[in-house]
């Protein structure tokens, strides 16, 4: 699987550094631009060409004569690609290849049958002549568009990160939303944030840094490691909250204490198979500069994993508004309602954060509607931690309350001292108020001694949003 954002930073990248020719090609092609590729890369292009050189000598042979009336262009290899037999003033065309990273794969490279049956020669040379001008990566428009997907991957990750810190700062400061599936939130809402910081410094410090990536430093190497470690810890952690909502509503019949360590382990300890699987599968099979290249299926290590927790937490979901659904058509219990709501955010988020590894293969080819692809998968990519931090925090109407009531302590001390009156007024109404809302992220019942040493983590958690009176009350 490709990520557009590795792609479009490739295309950057290479464009920053001034690429130069430096592939020779036969005497029947175009010379289009191309960069000195790293050794990897170049001799990865060069196997790729002679695989698909013997392919089409093949096919030559094995295709029966040209069937058509009239004269004809002969089927030829002309040094990049492969030609069928085309008939007299027809343009074929095709897809650029991929040998090249220089090489637009989406755009299509042309070629002329003349009239007398002869393919079109260029005046200059005076030889066979196949037009890959269209195949640069590095056209004015194509480079305006990597600026502003660029850009906007570094804004979503910063706005991610700010929207997630401030998050997390709520949830530890507020102590009535101290339980565990706040803790669960904390968590996923740190790997969010370790990620964007990496791939913010991965976009400023190697992307634009031609020499480094020649270098090829370990540290970059790592800095991809790591990368790809808190993306799969994103995914997994928001599998732990299907988890916790499947155990906890399905499985324990509303239990309320469950151990946290085998969360830990699941959502810190498992994406670190794939992604060390993967490290060495790249440096021993793909092993580019800094591990650049999506150009190859060793990724699916690590999207592999990922796609399958996607999926089970999904079904997890369902799973749990089915029996929320029976539950409250066989004894209408408001518990039950207060569960579902619970279970709605993670619900929204789960297709939301998973439609990149779904509908990423499927690129448009057209101009447009390629463009508008490339805007909406990197705003859904990049703006993954803002998304998880405003339904999680922000518009969670239990912490919303919570603050509020902070809030108004906070101003019934501040003006304790001139307004005792006013003070105890506000008090009376906030108190009342309280008692007649059940606002609360995390339910918990009269406290006991814990027997088990889990202590506050082991309250009930369920995130759920602002049960209004009914109008009877």
């Amino acid at each position: 699987m490709r990520f557009t954002l590795t792609r479009w930073c490739l295309t950057l990248f290479f464009f920053l550094n001034r690429p130069i020719p430096v592939l020779p090609a036969t005497s029947e092609v175009t010379h289009p631009p191309t960069i000195e590729p790293e050794p990897f890369l170049y001799l990865l292009g060069k196997q790729r060409l002679l695989e698909a050189q013997h392919r089409c000598y093949d096919r030559m042979q094995k295709l029966p004569p040209y069937q058509g009336e009239g004269l004809y262009c002969n089927r030829t290899w002309d040094g990049w690609s492969c030609w069928d037999d085309t008939p007299a003033g027809v343009l074929a065309q095709q897809h650029c290849p991929d040998y090249f990273p220089d090489f637009d794969v989406a755009e299509k490279v042309t070629k002329y049958c003349e009239e007398d049956g002869l393919w079109y020669t260029h005046p200059d040379s005076n030889i066979s002549w196949s037009n890959y001008t269209m195949c640069n990566a590095f056209t004015p428009e194509k480079m305006q568009n990597a600026y502003i997907l660029y850009y906007l991957a570094i804004v979503g990750h910063s706005m991610s990160m700010f929207t997630l810190v401030i998050s997390l700062v709520i949830f530890m400061l507020v102590r009535s939303l101290k339980c565990q599936r706040v803790t669960l939130h904390k968590n996923m809402f740190l790997t969010y944030v370790l990620n964007s910081i990496i791939i913010i410094i991965h976009l400023v410090e190697v992307v634009p840094n031609g020499e480094l990536v020649k270098r090829d430093p370990p540290i970059c190497k790592i800095l991809h490691f790591f990368h790809q470690y808190m993306m799969s810890c994103n995914y997994f952690w928001m599998l732990c909250e299907g988890v916790y909502l499947h155990t906890l509503i399905v499985v324990s019949v509303f239990a309320e204490r469950q151990r946290m360590w085998w969360y830990y382990v699941l959502g810190w300890g498992l994406p670190l198979v794939p992604t060390t699987a993967h490290a060495i599968a790249r440096a021993l099979l793909f092993n580019d500069n800094c591990w650049l290249s999506v150009d190859t299926n060793l990724l699916y290590i690590i999207h592999g994993p990922v796609m399958g927790a996607l999926v089970i937490n999904f079904f997890f979901l369902l799973n749990i508004v089915r029996v929320l659904v029976k539950k409250m058509k066989e004894s209408q219990e408001e518990e039950s309602h207060m569960y579902l709501k619970a279970v709605r955010a993670t619900l929204i988020l789960v297709p939301l954060l998973g439609v990149q590894f779904v509908v990423l293969p499927w690129r448009p080819s057209h101009p447009v509607l390629g463009r508008i692809y490339d805007y909406v998968m990197h705003s859904l990519i990049h703006f993954q931690g803002f998304f998880v931090a405003v339904i999680y925090c922000f518009c969670n109407h239990e912490v919303q309350a919570a603050l509020k009531r902070q809030w108004n302590q906070y101003q019934a001390q501040r003006w304790s001292g001139r307004r005792r009156a006013t003070r105890a007024a506000n008090a009376a109404a906030a108190t009342a108020a309280a008692a007649a809302m059940p606002v609360y992220i995390c339910h918990q019942e009269p406290r006991n001694e814990p027997t088990n040493n889990l202590g506050e983590e082991g309250a009930e958690v369920i995130a759920m949003e602002i049960i209004e009176q009914e109008s009877s009350a």
